[in-house]
């Protein structure tokens, strides 16, 4: 049977959950020992308390990599997914809502090997370490899954300092250089609208990574930011700066204007109290962290290590 407790306040029936396991999960193919495999969790907004009455149902099967691969080859050999180097599966047919209701999202899962769990971990990629460690436990034969989070004790502070200073110059490169500021047409706007996005997207990663934490999923990260010091500071700002990006709520009906004024919110330290306030604190934030002074002082002089490649790849 699988863990009820653990779908308190995820909005799913025990019940329904246990008939989808044992009709779409303990039905796959390529072994006969699913339930001493299979570690079930429950994963994505349900298992995080941000769902919505019609959010999905996530699952996330971790097994050893020879069931995976067992599993894998006889579910592509029948037709159960068509991916020869991944293993999702959405529910197939429109009767879908059998399980949970049609009020609800279809449900689906993903198989994973226990190994590539474990790489995550020992890689640090931020985004897999916050579903993992953020995941809810159905099932978990010899608790292979939770030993192997278990050994997941944070960042080590060198990998947490590169961390900071690649999000950090990544906000300032795709605010400094990939902006067009001397945009002449409309064919700008495309670079002008990402730019700005993304330096937002950097700065909420990076407000995690200031206090030693893993960043969720892009759909999540304001939402979550929010629960961060900096976020809690800083994240009303930049939901006003992305509502000028998309012209909500803007007195302004033309574009340029208002991506003019988004970009001096975030970086016009000249000009907007609002980038002075922001700059500071995330000044603050770094060197509470750990990052060498003269490293902050410097600021977007540093931009040749993330050029240059010194900073590593996306960590």
């Amino acid at each position: 049977m699988s863990n009820s407790m653990a779908l308190d306040n995820t909005g799913i029936d025990p019940a329904a959950l246990q008939r989808y396991l044992e009709e779409q999960i303990y039905t796959l193919p390529g072994t006969t020992r699913h339930r001493d495999e299979f570690s079930i969790l429950l994963t994505g907004s349900r298992a995080i308390g941000a769902f919505q009455p019609g959010s999905d149902v996530d699952l996330d099967v971790v097994c050893p990599r020879p069931t995976y691969e067992s599993v894998h080859r006889e579910s592509l050999k029948v037709g159960i997914i068509t991916a020869a180097r991944s293993f999702f599966c959405p529910l197939a047919g429109e009767d879908w809502h059998r399980y949970f209701g049609r009020q609800m999202g279809c449900p689906h899962f993903s198989l994973t090997p226990l190994e590539e769990v474990e790489r995550h971990l020992r890689e640090f990629n931020d985004v897999q370490l916050w579903i993992w460690t953020n995941a809810k436990i159905i099932t978990d034969p010899q608790t292979q899954f939770a030993r192997s989070i278990s050994n997941f004790k944070g960042y080590p502070n060198d990998v947490l300092i590169k961390k900071i200073k690649y999000r950090s110059l990544m906000a300032e490169h795709a605010g400094i250089d990939i902006y067009p500021l001397h945009h002449t047409s409309d064919e700008d706007l495309v670079a002008a609208a990402n730019s700005i996005s993304n330096m937002v997207s950097e700065l909420l990663r990076l407000f995690f990574l200031v206090e030693g934490k893993p960043f969720p999923y892009a759909e999540k990260l304001m939402f979550y930011a929010k629960e961060t010091k900096l976020g809690k500071e800083f994240c009303p700002l930049l939901q006003q700066i992305i509502n000028l990006v998309v012209g909500k709520d803007s007195a302004e009906k033309e574009a340029w204007p208002r991506l003019d004024k988004a970009l001096e919110m975030l970086l016009g330290e000249d000009k907007s109290e609002e980038a002075r306030a922001l700059a500071a604190a995330w000044a603050k934030a770094m060197l509470a962290a750990g990052v060498e002074p003269q490293w902050v002082e410097a600021d977007y002089e540093n931009i040749d290590e993330l050029l240059s490649g010194e900073l590593g790849p996306v960590p």
